[in-house]
């Protein structure tokens, strides 16, 4: 306490500031609005920002790895039923939404014409052949829930697989609705080889059938039966990323994924007409790469950017752009994997738009954007995956070791369980950045956006150095240590509470001699993000 009186008198003080010391201070502003919110929610009404009535928590992720993490094991409840109640451990205060995300397996028939001197996947580099990219570089063959570690297969589904997915799955949802959450669904299809395939890159027909079941037998339609079942409290919503982070399927098969949306809606519906309404639909598609298709080895999004644009008018046949705008238009909100990318480690809270500004120059080539989706179609944008890992490869096992590496690659980290020799947020720059980057994010939420309006923001508490409040850990490796940082802790379970008591403070429109400057300087300056100081943009 005594550090952050003295970071909060700084502030005060002309000059930058590095950007931990700016973290510590606004962490003391936060903490000191909480002691005036009784009289900040009654000015909300004429606020100068207009806002959502409900302003965006940052949720936690539920990973079901496969059918294994749904049924009940030597513990007693399933792995997915002690992750609902780890989220529901921090009270309702913080938590009212959860993700889960449901991971399938794919076996493809492997590398359909490999190059002379392909070697296999086993020191793989994001440019060799099959082994990252699986477009146009095999062909799918069954679809699978679960990978037998000892014999390394993964043996297709059955019917009797199916049932079981959804009589679990129901079970663990309706679990969380009873503890008072809201449930998210994120789909996951992974390489059943284990040899690092992107699903990006998977270009299959999600109504084609594969050994006798095609995604929509195997994940959509029992999804869409559990989220029929399950008792949803008062008029809360629920919602289901059709597929996430898979952009060659939707690109290359649009109107299936049209079909299939409806076919969920009917199916989610049905007996339950209010459901059509309450459970919103999306289609999740990665932070780049949007087609999955060509440049797969470009990491930068400004080199990729670059070099699609002369590559444009030989691929441009490949799709049909009819079809990309009614598949997005089908759904109600765009998912996005969001790790936002900076070449700075500090930066204005509108800096956290780059990424789909980016977005939208690729997005421009399909004649559609996320801002015509936002602005003239009425959907909502999800960052269905956000957080920052630390790393700096694709190898999953290499820490940053400065602050700018970790503002440059956030969607890499460190995979696995916990290792203290390998912990990125060990390193006082590395984890500043961290707790910088999550305060950026929470700061741009709170304000209700710039020019685009986050609905959804969900961590990647998946495992590994991305999950910085060591939630999954906490189940899967109790006593064996985690990621977890308390520092980001704080500054989520703050952001939700504040969040929270903003929403439900919303209840008139905008004054428009307050929008002109005339609001309570504090309320206005919170909302406006200015609040918050933060730093120039440059």
């Amino acid at each position: 306490m005594v550090g952050l009186r003295s970071s909060r008198a700084r502030v005060r003080q002309p000059g930058p500031r590095p950007a931990a010391h700016r973290l510590l201070a606004q962490a003391a502003t936060v903490a000191a609005l909480f002691a005036f919110l009784p009289l900040l929610l009654p000015l909300l009404a004429v606020s100068p920002v207009s806002r959502a009535t409900d302003v965006t928590e940052i949720s936690p992720t539920v990973y079901i790895g496969g059918i294994q993490d749904l049924r009940p094991d030597s513990t007693g409840p399933s792995k997915c039923s002690r992750l609902v109640d780890a989220a529901a451990t921090y009270g309702a205060s913080t938590f009212k939404r959860a993700q889960f995300l449901v991971s399938v397996l794919w076996w493809d028939s492997g590398p359909r014409d490999p190059p002379a001197g392909y070697n296999g996947c086993q020191n793989y580099t994001l440019s060799t052949y099959y082994c990252f990219s699986r477009f146009n570089a095999t062909s799918l063959l069954w679809w699978s829930y679960h990978r037998d570690p000892a014999t390394g297969t993964a043996a297709p589904v059955a019917q009797a697989d199916i049932d079981e997915f959804r009589g679990l799955l129901t079970a663990c949802l309706q679990h969380a609705v009873d503890q008072g959450l809201q449930p998210a669904i994120n789909l996951h299809a992974d390489d059943g080889r284990a040899e690092n395939g992107w699903r990006n890159t998977l270009p299959f027909d999600p109504l084609q059938k594969f050994q006798g079941f095609s995604y929509y037998d195997i994940l959509l339609e029992p999804i869409a039966d559990a989220l029929n079942a399950v008792v949803l409290q008062g008029n809360s919503e629920a919602w289901l990323s059709l597929q996430g982070e898979m952009g060659a399927t939707v690109f290359f098969y649009p109107w299936s994924w049209v079909q299939a949306a409806e076919m969920v809606r009917d199916r989610v519906s049905n007996g339950r007409p209010d459901l059509r309404y309450r459970v919103l639909l999306g289609l999740g598609i990665n932070n780049s790469k949007l087609c999955g298709c060509v440049l797969i080895d470009v990491v930068n999004y400004d080199d990729y950017l670059a070099a699609f644009a002369p590559l444009w008018p030989s691929i441009q046949g490949w799709f049909d752009l009819e079809g990309i705008r009614a598949a997005f238009t089908a759904a109600d909100f765009v998912g996005i994997s969001a790790y936002v990318p900076q070449n700075r480690t500090d930066y204005a809270t509108c800096e956290m738009e780059r990424l789909m500004q980016k977005m939208d120059d690729e997005f421009a080539y399909y004649n559609l954007t996320l801002r015509e989706l936002v602005t003239d179609l009425g959907k909502q944008i999800h960052w269905i995956e956000w957080g920052i890992g630390g790393g700096i490869s694709q190898n999953g096992d290499t820490p940053a070791t400065t602050a700018l590496q970790a503002a440059q690659y956030p969607f890499w980290g460190v995979w696995g369980p916990y290792n203290a020799s390998r912990d990125p947020w060990a390193d006082p720059g590395v984890r500043d950045y961290m707790l910088y980057y999550v305060n950026q994010t929470s700061n741009y939420l709170l304000q209700g956006g710039c020019e685009y309006v986050v609905e959804g923001c969900y961590l990647w508490t998946v495992s590994g150095s991305w999950d910085i409040l060591g939630f999954y850990d906490q189940v899967s490796n109790p006593g064996g240590g985690s990621f977890r940082v308390e520092q980001a802790v704080d500054i989520i379970r703050r952001h939700n509470q504040l969040a929270h008591a903003l929403g439900q403070g919303q209840a008139a429109p905008v004054s428009e001699s307050l929008a002109a400057g005339a609001a309570n300087p504090p309320v206005a300056q919170l909302l406006s993000g200015a609040f918050f100081a933060p730093a120039p943009r440059g």
